[in-house]
């Protein structure tokens, strides 16, 4: 019985999640435009940021119920499935090749590697300490800071400010970050009733939970052929949940880092690193590398449950 009820907890939530994602997503938009943003700047910084916040939310949740191990297992596992699912995954879905027009490698992407750097550089000892926290928190505040000074200009449609396009975005983060929470918990518990172990439940079901409103906002992009928000939003998300979540998380409580999360998870995120660079060289994400992208995935999967 209880499993059918988080069933349907699970499917309730996942439908108020596609709905948020949608409102939020148009609102964010029109807001860039009012601002007079670049579409990839709208992307990193509202897009992102705001479908960061059910990893945050349930990574910090896990530091102050004293289950700090299951915030690396959260946060790497929610990097791998952005890229491999949130691009590879709805490329193929969709039957469309993602092609971007920014480039990526000229800062972006080098502060992706940085954090991904740093993550690795500090867990490796099997914890990361509120000092090393700052480190995490400056590079964040370095990053903001040259996407507010860095103002592109783009060609686009004059949108008039009014409070509704602040109204909406507000309901529509408020829809994603708690449906996402009813997700995230359901998953769990339907999981627990199977037997599963924290740290895999948190690098796989809670991270896919986690990175639901990523993949909504570029199935919904790429329906609008916007594809520079969608690598925005993609680059920038995996930036913030890096530099953000191990920062504060660290600054409230000393993280410890489990062996599964050093030995497998970690690799497999310098691998999706690796991967994404080389498929974005030619700015452009086919739907067979979103097909390769989809078995690595499953492959990740499969490695993380001792299946393969």
């Amino acid at each position: 019985m209880d499993f059918f009820i988080q069933a349907t907890i699970f499917l309730v939530s996942t439908f108020v999640l596609v709905k948020s994602a949608d409102y939020f997503i148009e609102a964010v938009e029109k807001l860039g435009h009012c601002w007079k943003m670049p579409h990839f700047i709208t992307g990193v910084l509202l897009v992102a940021i705001g479908t960061s916040l059910p990893e945050f939310s349930t990574s910090i949740a896990s530091v102050l119920k004293d289950e700090t191990d299951m915030l690396a297992g959260n946060v790497l596992g929610t990097v791998i499935a952005n890229v491999f699912l949130g691009l590879g995954l709805m490329s193929v879905l969709t039957n469309t090749n993602i092609k971007f027009e920014r480039n990526i490698f000229a800062v972006h992407f080098p502060i992706f590697i940085f954090s991904v750097t740093l993550a690795i550089l500090t867990m490796f000892d099997g914890k990361v300490t509120w000092e090393e926290g700052i480190f995490f928190l400056g590079t964040c505040a370095a990053y903001l800071w040259f996407l507010f000074a860095k103002k592109e200009k783009d060609d686009m449609p004059d949108v008039k400010f009014s409070w509704k396009l602040l109204i909406i975005p507000v309901l529509g983060l408020v829809g994603l970050a708690i449906s996402s929470e009813f997700v995230i918990r359901s998953i769990i518990v339907i999981s627990e009733l199977l037997g599963f172990e924290k740290t895999v439940l948190a690098a796989t079901l809670v991270a896919v939970g986690t990175s639901l409103p990523e993949m909504l906002v570029v199935w919904v992009m790429i329906k609008k052929r916007n594809f520079d928000m969608i690598v925005g939003n993609i680059l920038g998300s995996n930036i913030f949940d890096i530099l953000l979540i191990f920062g504060i998380g660290s600054l409230i409580s000393p993280l410890q880092i489990s062996t599964l999360s050093l030995q497998i998870i970690a690799p497999f995120m310098v691998a999706t690193l690796l991967i994404y660079w080389g498929v974005s060289k030619d700015k452009e994400i086919t739907k067979q590398e979103g097909l390769a992208m989809t078995f690595l995935y499953i492959f990740f999967i499969g490695k993380l449950y001792g299946i393969l």
